[in-house]
This record gives C-alpha cells, structure tokens and sequence, in this order.
C-alpha cells in the first residue's frame, strides 16, 4: 500500500467531501493500486486558473480515502485514454 498526496480543485474537493463523489480520475503517473490511501488536498484555486499564472495555495483541508477499484485506460478503459484511470474510493474510516 501507497499513500499520494494529491491536488484537488475546490469543487472536486467538496463533491468528494460530501460524499457525493466516491471516485477520482487521475492520470496514472504513480503506478496507483487497489489499497492505496489518497490524500486529497484542497487548493485554494482550480487548474485551469493555475495554468493562468494563480499560485498554488492549499487551504489546509485534506481528505483521505483509499482505493477500493481501479480501471485503466487504453485498450479496455471504456472511454478513458492511455495512460488514465478512474477509482473508485471510500473513506479509510468507513
């Protein structure tokens, strides 16, 4: 089991915090695996804004969840692209 600390949009970071969003789409560049603990910290702005030149700042709020199910991508990743994946999380309490 690995622990990743993760960027997570404000958005993003209340959907999964209210428990309305037991998934994460992330590109798979962490060798990610069923067990895996994700911390998901919540930044004070979304990507798209950070591309535009706002600085990454957390707000200190973190969530974390562990990896229950993974589908990759490319070739059977029903839409998803190589080198993607979808997880499906539950908090490590639950």
């Amino acid at each position: 089991m690995k622990t990743h600390e993760l960027k997570t949009d404000p958005r993003m970071f209340q959907a999964s915090f209210d428990g309305v969003k037991p998934w994460e789409i992330r590109f798979d560049d962490r060798g990610y695996e069923v067990c895996d603990h994700l911390i998901l910290r919540e930044t004070q702005h979304c990507g798209e804004d950070m591309k535009d030149g706002m600085p990454l700042v957390y707000t200190g709020r973190e969530l974390v969840v562990k990896v229950d199910f993974i589908l990759f991508g490319h070739p059977a990743g029903y839409g998803l692209d190589d080198g993607w994946c979808i997880m499906s999380v539950s908090g490590v309490d639950e």
